[in-house]
C-alpha cells in the first residue's frame, strides 16, 4: 500500500499548488483573524449542480463563507478501486470554492454509508485497519493547508441506543469495534496538526429519551479519546430539523457546557428542516421554518458560541428532503434557506440576524 506522501507525489504537486495558491487559508480551528465574523454561513454543494447551474453557482458565492463538496470527499467518490484515489471531483469543488474566497470544510473521513463494494468485500480486522487508516492520511495529507475542517467521523452512535446499543452497526464497527473511532481521529490528528477534527451525528437537539442518549454517548465518544491523548476538537449537529419536535434547550444547554469544559467547539453542519408536517400557506410554512431555525440556533450557542453554520444546500431546487420526507399535500417541500427560483426565505434572514448578534 502506497504511502500519503508516495500518492500526492504520483497524482504530481501541480494541482496542489493550484488549489494552494486559489486563495489563503483561513482555520475553523478557533485562530480565526481578528476580523472575521463571530460565527460563518455556509452550504454543501453538489458538482453536478455547480457545473450546470450558474443560478446555484452565483448563490455559493453571494451568500457562503464556507463550501463543503456535499459527495465528493466521501469514499464512493474518491476509491473506485483499491489503491486508488480519484481526486478530481473534489478538486473541481474545492477550487471553486477557494477561488472566490470561501473557507472549505471536509465531509466526510470515516462513515458506515457511502462505500465501495470492494471495501465491505474486505473481513479481515488487520486489513481493514490498514484501508481506513492509509484512505485518512492519503486524503487529510494531499488536502493539508488547503481543508482546515473535516467530519473525521460521522454517524457512529447508532440511531436509538436504548434499542440497539451504543453503536450502529455499520462495516467498521462491524469489522473493527469501536476502535475504528480511535483509529480515524488518531489518523487525521498525525496527518495534520493544524486541522480541526469534528465528529459529526444527527438527532442531537430534540426532547426525549433517544436524544438525551445520543448526547450522552457523544459526550462519552469525546471524554474517551481526551483519555487516550487522542485530539478532537468539535462536534458537528447535524440539524435535520424536524419542524414538529420540541427543541431540549435545557439539555442543549447542559450538553454545550460540557462540551465548553472540554475545550471542545460546536459546529452545525447540515442543517435544514424537514418541514413535511408544517401546515399553512407557503408564508406561513417559510415563517414556521425560519422560527424553528432560530430556536434551535439560540438553544445551541446559549453556552457556547457557534464555530459555523453550515446547511445542507442552499436552494429549494435541490435538497434530499423531498425524497424521504414527501408531503401529504403534494406540495413542494421548502427545506433550505433560498427557494427553488433562489430568492431568500425568512430562514436565510433568520441566520443571518443570529450571525448578526453574535
Amino acid at each position: 500500500m502506497i504511502s500519503p506522501l508516495q500518492h500526492v507525489t504520483s497524482i504530481g504537486m501541480n494541482r496542489r499548488e493550484l488549489l494552494l495558491g486559489s486563495v489563503a487559508v483561513t482555520s475553523l480551528a478557533g485562530i480565526q483573524p481578528a476580523n472575521a465574523k463571530t460565527v460563518r454561513y455556509g452550504a454543501a454543494a453538489m458538482k453536478e449542480n455547480l457545473r450546470d447551474d450558474p443560478l446555484y453557482r452565483e448563490a455559493l458565492i453571494k451568500h457562503c463563507d464556507i463550501i463543503v463538496p456535499m459527495n465528493d470527499l466521501k469514499w464512493e467518490a474518491l476509491r473506485p478501486a483499491p489503491g486508488t484515489f480519484a481526486f478530481e471531483d473534489a478538486d473541481r469543488t474545492i477550487a471553486f470554492a477557494r477561488s472566490n474566497g470561501k473557507t472549505v470544510r471536509g465531509h466526510a473521513l470515516c462513515w458506515y454509508e457511502a462505500l465501495p463494494n470492494w471495501v465491505r468485500e474486505i473481513k479481515s480486522a488487520k486489513e481493514a485497519e490498514s484501508l481506513l487508516r492509509n484512505h485518512i492520511e492519503t486524503v487529510v495529507w494531499n488536502y493539508r493547508g488547503i481543508v482546515p475542517s473535516w467530519d473525521v467521523v460521522n454517524e457512529a452512535i447508532a440511531h436509538d441506543p436504548s434499542k440497539q446499543g451504543i453503536w450502529r452497526d455499520g462495516y467498521w464497527q462491524k469489522t473493527l469495534g469501536e476502535r475504528h473511532i480511535e483509529i480515524a481521529f488518531d489518523a487525521a490528528a498525525k496527518t495534520d496538526v493544524k486541522t480541526q477534527l469534528v465528529y459529526n451525528d444527527y438527532d442531537l437537539e430534540n426532547t426525549g429519551e433517544r436524544e438525551t442518549l445520543r448526547r450522552k454517548h457523544t459526550l462519552d465518544l469525546v471524554r474517551r479519546l481526551r483519555d487516550k491523548n487522542i485530539p478532537i476538537h468539535a462536534i458537528g449537529f447535524q440539524a435535520h430539523l424536524y419542524a414538529e419536535r420540541t427543541i431540549d434547550e435545557d439539555g442543549l444547554a447542559r450538553f454545550a457546557r460540557d462540551l465548553k469544559a472540554l475545550d471542545v467547539a460546536i459546529l452545525v453542519t447540515e442543517l435544514d428542516v424537514i418541514d413535511w408536517r408544517i401546515p399553512g400557506s407557503i408564508s406561513e410554512r417559510d415563517k414556521a421554518a425560519a422560527e424553528h431555525v432560530s430556536r434551535f440556533l439560540n438553544a445551541v450557542s446559549a453556552e457556547a458560541p457557534l464555530d459555523s453554520i453550515v446547511t445542507w444546500g442552499i436552494s429549494d431546487r435541490y435538497s434530499w428532503v423531498p425524497e424521504h420526507f414527501k408531503r401529504r399535500d403534494d406540495l413542494a417541500n421548502r427545506p433550505l434557506p433560498l427557494d427553488d427560483q433562489f430568492k431568500e426565505k425568512p430562514m436565510l434572514a433568520a441566520i443571518k440576524q443570529f450571525i448578526a448578534k453574535q
